[in-house]
């Protein structure tokens, strides 16, 4: 009887959404770490139960204090919201913290009480350019229903995904079980928020009122590291009403656009297994290596020394068609020269790599 009610609501919220005429796309903050369980709860929920029900969810994983990903710029946007539960997402800015259980109820809940967006926003143009590694954006924000009171911000949030990173639980953490899902340490991390192009704070859009009608255009230009894989990179754009944190900061909509190809979202499918790309090198303490995959089935990555003994497995097991990025903590290895292996069962590439 359960599994007949969820089916209902379920066929309920994607017919109210369907029939939107300016569909809502609803922002997680997904809060968590590479250095305790709930990591892989929100991964399992993510993937398993948010990303095939509500797939124009835009979800924006914010990594906190002692995380792998807490080094780099947005990241920390963790530490501005006030979490009761471990793990924790925060949804549209609505000011309250939603335990891993109840993620997907409570999205469904937004969906169906709130289907349209006030505000239509849309890419005008987004131009690529690899030499220089930046994306150039031209976005228009409107509010097509009533006058709405308030001052009103947006922010450009580069994330990535297909990354590879082992994952850690540290004694105390939140319970690794997530309703029989499956629970893992050693995964391919989504959606990870790489930078916040205005900080946490977004950029003034208009206010103190916003008319009816009335639409705003910005131009925007977002680099990328060297070490991120621009295939696997995706713009979101989400304008909000200000206030003095971003779980308090009622999103009024909010939009996503792949870094390379054309306007929309794309997928990219590489032409060649192998290795691309071992960046920085020399490594002092974190290198990035992008492989390709070309059919799904296993694979391996492996670090061997100049004398041929095998320093560490990055990867042994299946991996799906894409492009990846394997970030490798160098920081025990000893100074000089490795080399990367990486076997499908289509061959072998090998690319060499220096420790300072």
């Amino acid at each position: 009887m359960k599994k007949i009610f969820v089916t209902i609501c379920l066929v309920a919220v994607s017919a109210i959404i369907l029939t939107a005429q300016n569909p809502r796309n609803v922002v997680l903050y997904n809060l968590t770490s590479t250095e305790c369980g709930p990591c892989s709860c929100m991964d399992s929920i993510v993937n398993a139960r948010v990303s095939p029900e509500f797939s124009n969810t835009i979800v924006l994983a914010l990594h906190g204090p002692g995380s792998y990903f807490g080094q780099y710029r947005g990241d920390s946007a963790c530490s501005f919201f006030n979490a009761q539960y471990e793990p924790s997402g925060f949804i549209d800015g609505l000011g309250f913290d939603v335990p891993f259980a109840s993620v997907r109820d409570s999205l469904a809940s937004r969906y169906s009480r709130n289907p349209d967006a006030p505000v239509k926003l849309e890419f005008l143009s987004k131009t690529w350019v690899p030499a220089t590694r930046i994306v150039n954006m031209q976005i228009r924000a409107a509010n097509i229903g009533a006058n709405i009171s308030g001052t009103y911000w947006y922010n450009v949030i580069v994330t990535e995904g297909n990354i590879k990173h082992i994952h850690h639980t540290n004694t105390g953490c939140a319970t690794p079980d997530v309703q029989g899902l499956p629970y893992r340490e050693n995964y391919f991390n989504h959606n990870i928020v790489r930078k916040m192009e205005f900080w946490r704070k977004g950029d003034s859009l208009i206010g103190p009122s916003w008319p009816a009608n009335a639409s705003v255009t910005k131009s925007v230009s977002v680099s990328l590291d060297s070490a991120w894989v621009p295939e696997n990179c995706q713009i979101a754009v989400i304008v909000y009403k200000y206030n003095d944190s971003l779980y308090k900061a009622p999103i009024q909509q909010a939009i996503r656009q792949s870094v390379t190809g054309g306007l929309g979202l794309s997928e990219f499918k590489p032409q060649q297994d192998g290795i691309i790309q071992i960046y920085p090198n020399p490594s002092q303490g974190v290198t990035n290596i992008h492989f390709a995959v070309t059919s799904d089935g296993e694979c391996a990555l492996q670090i061997f020394n100049l004398s041929g003994r095998l320093i560490e497995t990055v990867i042994e097991h299946p991996v799906s068609q894409g492009i990846y990025n394997a970030e490798l903590d160098t920081r025990g290895y000893e100074s000089g020269q490795y080399f990367c292996v990486f076997k499908t069962p289509y061959g072998k590439t090998t690319q060499s790599f220096l420790v300072k």
